[in-house]
């Protein structure tokens, strides 16, 4: 279930647009008022058709909302890479009171390919790119269990509202390793893999659906592009948006976002461990935003359809491109010698060799950690790194 919900609405009307027989999920729309969430011109349909993982549904929900939703596509061998959390982290899990912090974000010990990790979800998303030819290669091309695991509070169980959405200072697209412009595709997708079950106010990224045309506009005003850190700074007109979707799922479940969706961690007013992991989808080479026989790629319409064009044929970068070690990183990967230590202890208690444990940590020298290096982004020049966890942000 996804809900969209406008905040400043007095009548809370709610229409059901779609339940489909392939389980994309029902839709609850309030538009705020004079609002037409889906005025653009005609994309979607006609174009780029050669879809046989696509149902013409999603092909429309995606384009005009910026995201899909792929029920239970992670293949179960992998969702058990989540047993582990609790040895790696060192919290108790049927003691909450070792839950010391609110909110973690995780260094990755395992990682296969995403084709094999979720094989429904994948043959969508290369559709969604354009082709396989679209996408890069090498940059991240598998994916692991680097978890974002948010576990909320005692004190968050008493609240009884939710923090208002257009009051949040921390909405944001993944980009903290590129210059960002208008038609980068450092990151064309940000995935969403769910390792719990996500129920009402339980922690699900919140999704602002109508940010998408002030990002690309902000973009679109600066071809110069962003640098990291940019801190939301293409997003700060979110707090006057109207359409935001909460991702609410069961565990298995995958969401296919546009890399241009502004999104926002949500706070778990339910105290228990919301785990999700967070990759991203490269492309080869930067969007076409000026096709003569404008067979755009769906994610290169969802932008036009922001911006309420046909083409953009004057936009060019006025720098060259540049990619960076990925700023968030740095203190995820400060965890992983503890959790490597406390997964080998674990392992000795079971009786077991410690160094029959399974990490990519244990491969250090090898190729196949040369290879993750260079997958994930570690070859890359250092800019600056960010060595402490994040935070929710300010939701006041």
């Amino acid at each position: 279930m996804s809900t969209i919900v406008n905040e400043t609405s007095e009548v809370q009307l709610a229409t059901h647009l779609r339940h489909s027989s392939h389980r994309v999920p029902d839709v609850i729309a309030v538009p705020a008022p004079n609002v037409d969430p889906h005025h653009s011109p005609e994309f979607g349909k006609g174009k780029h058709q050669n879809y046989s993982a696509l149902t013409p549904d999603e092909v429309d929900h995606f384009v005009n909302h910026g995201w899909l939703h792929v029920p239970n596509a992670i293949k179960p061998e992998y969702l058990s890479w989540a047993d582990d959390l609790w040895t790696r982290i060192g919290y108790d899990e049927h003691d909450k009171s070792t839950w010391h912090s609110e909110y973690l974000h995780l260094p990755r010990h395992h990682e296969v390919p995403a084709e094999e990790f979720a094989p429904e979800a994948w043959a969508k998303t290369v559709e969604i790119c354009g082709g396989i030819d679209m996408i890069h290669p090498i940059r991240e091309r598998y994916y692991g269990d680097a978890f974002i695991v948010s576990f909320g509070s005692a004190d968050k169980t008493l609240e009884t509202e939710d923090a208002p959405l257009q009051k949040r200072s921390s909405y944001h697209s993944d980009c903290d390793w590129y210059r960002l412009f208008l038609d980068s595709t450092g990151n064309a997708m940000t995935v969403v893999h769910v390792f719990s079950d996500i129920p009402e106010r339980g922690g699900g990224t919140w999704l602002c659906e109508d940010g998408l045309k002030g990002v690309c506009q902000y973009l679109y005003d600066r071809p110069e592009g962003l640098d990291p850190p940019i801190d939301g700074a293409h997003c700060k007109h979110c707090n006057d948006c109207h359409i935001f979707s909460q991702i609410k799922a069961k565990k298995g479940d995958v969401f296919l976002l546009h890399g241009l969706l502004p999104h926002t961690a949500a706070a778990n007013y339910r105290h228990y461990a919301r785990i999700i992991t967070n990759p991203h989808v490269c492309l080869a080479a930067p969007h076409n935003l000026n096709r003569s026989d404008g067979n755009y790629t769906l994610l290169e319409q969802v932008i036009l359809r922001a911006m309420g064009r046909e083409s953009v044929p004057e936009f060019k970068p006025a720098r060259e491109r540049a990619h960076w070690y990925p700023r968030n990183a740095g203190f995820k990967r400060d965890y992983a010698e503890a959790e490597l230590k406390r997964l080998e202890e674990a392992a000795t208690a079971r009786g077991r060799d410690p160094k029959s444990v399974d990490s990519l940590y244990q491969k250090k020298g090898t190729k196949e950690w040369d290879e993750y290096e260079t997958r994930n982004g570690f070859r890359e020049p250092v800019g600056t790194l960010l060595m402490e966890q994040h935070t929710f942000g300010s939701y006041k």
